[in-house]
């Protein structure tokens, strides 16, 4: 590596092309930042059909497409999933990055809450072993905020890797868990087009359009906001749905989605009031979409995966200046309310809801907000919350403890020391996968 730029490899398991949810927008704009001072290579494990990329790109699927490339790099950043499917990628002579910003084990506790209880243990215990097991030997694990670097804290405590070794490399554990959110475009959203108010769109010039973007998901909660939409005693008042369909095949239709269009047709506002897009949104029209709307929104219910979730289409909202409806419970909220971006609501109730849609509907009160969201977005841009990643790539090297060999060697006794949990973790995640394919 002496004498040359250091060389990245940055992986994702969902497609990168037009059409991309948050994990394929992450890798492409991490490996886009990552390319100003770095030889950088972006795989995937579907096509990657995303025009006029300035680095090379690949498509893996099994050990013998990927392993040429991972012999190249010097660094290897991905996330949790994708360094337990090919765990193989700990043994080489390099830096494994896990970027553990979207914390899926609470995603699946949601997603699964109405299953049998034998689906419900094995999907648990499946994500258990991919959030975890990769957390034995990554050198850094980017988080997304403050508070999930206090559960990788947490984790990392509990299987042995914050120690006196990685605590005596550094007391602040900065270089091992580094925050690293989800970014905005440096240039502003340009649009060409109007294809919420335009001759083929569905609302009229003086509508009040609320936008979700991004998929309607198990975790989330567009069931009060369709009420609350109810409630507002404004026909000018709208509501569009950005994404329904995911752009990766593996990733399903939700329930909720169907439960939304159903509370829509209820109310009888699906179709002028609630109009939802079957097609999910490509990354390069989502501009044209989001100059369109007057309020970004991003609804949840009260739960544990809120707690520790970064809602990546707020940054959207950030870079196109939208005033932001949100509930609380995340991280984000805090900062809307801090900085007055929009407004919060208590979780699951329309009628607060109702009743802060009706004061954003104030053309004034929206353009205050908008100008506060305009000053805090400079701040998110994809090169400033990258750095921390950049000097890790500036200067790769291993964890204190994984220098004695492939695998960290973690300072635990007895009954905690990591192989011992995590081999049990694997051959229960293994035995509840076999029973969930044979029906047992």
């Amino acid at each position: 590596m002496a004498g040359r730029p250091t060389r990245v490899l940055v992986l994702t398991a969902d497609k990168v092309g037009g059409a991309m949810a948050g994990p394929a927008i992450r890798a492409v704009e991490l490996a886009r930042v990552l390319d100003r001072s770095f030889e950088v290579m972006l795989g995937s494990t579907h096509e990657v059909s995303l025009a006029a990329l300035p680095f090379r790109s690949m498509t893996f699927r099994e050990r013998l497409d990927l392993e040429p490339h991972v012999d190249w790099a010097d660094v290897v950043v991905a996330m949790p999933s994708l360094l337990h499917r090919f765990d193989w990628i700990a043994d080489h002579d390099l830096v494994v990055v896990a970027d553990a910003y979207d914390p899926v084990l609470f995603e699946v506790l949601e997603w699964f809450a109405p299953a049998a209880p034998q689906e419900q243990d094995a999907r648990f215990l499946d994500a258990l072993a991919q959030m975890v097991e990769p957390l034995r030997y990554a050198d850094a694990v980017l988080c997304a905020s403050e508070r999930q670097r206090h559960l990788l804290i947490g984790l990392l405590t509990a299987i042995g890797r914050v120690n006196p070794r990685t605590y005596g490399e550094d007391p602040t554990l900065d270089r091992l868990i580094p925050i690293v959110p989800f970014g905005l475009p440096t240039d502003p959203p340009l649009a060409q087009y109007r294809p919420l108010r335009g001759p083929d769109g569905p609302f009229a010039a003086d509508d009040v359009v609320l936008y979700w973007g991004g998929g309607i998901y198990q975790w989330l909660d567009p069931l009060t906001l369709i009420d609350a939409v109810a409630l507002v005693d404004d026909p000018n008042v709208k509501l569009f749905f950005a994404g329904i369909a995911h752009p990766t095949p593996e990733v399903p239709v939700m329930p909720m989605a169907q439960a939304a269009r159903d509370a829509a047709t209820d109310r009888g506002l699906i179709g002028t009031r609630v109009v939802f897009s079957d097609r999910w949104i490509s990354y390069d029209e989502r501009a044209a979409y989001l100059t369109d709307a007057d309020i970004g929104v991003s609804v949840h219910r009260r739960h544990v995966e809120t707690t520790f979730s970064f809602r990546t289409r707020l940054l959207d909202y950030l870079w196109a200046g939208l005033p932001i409806l949100t509930s609380e419970g995340d991280s984000f909220a805090e900062l809307v309310r801090e900085r007055a971006l929009g407004a919060v609501v208590p979780a699951e109730d329309a009628a607060a809801m109702a009743e802060a849609i009706g004061r954003l509907r104030d053309r004034e009160v929206r353009a205050a907000c908008s100008r506060r969201v305009s000053d805090l977005a400079p701040a998110y841009e994809w090169s400033v919350v990258s750095r921390p990643l950049v000097e890790l790539c500036a200067e790769p090297r291993r964890a204190a403890d994984r220098l004695a060999g492939g695998r960290a060697q973690p300072v635990v006794p007895g009954a905690l020391a990591v192989p011992g949990l995590m081999g049990l973790l694997q051959r229960v995640a293994a035995r509840a996968r076999s029973a969930l394919r044979s029906g047992e």
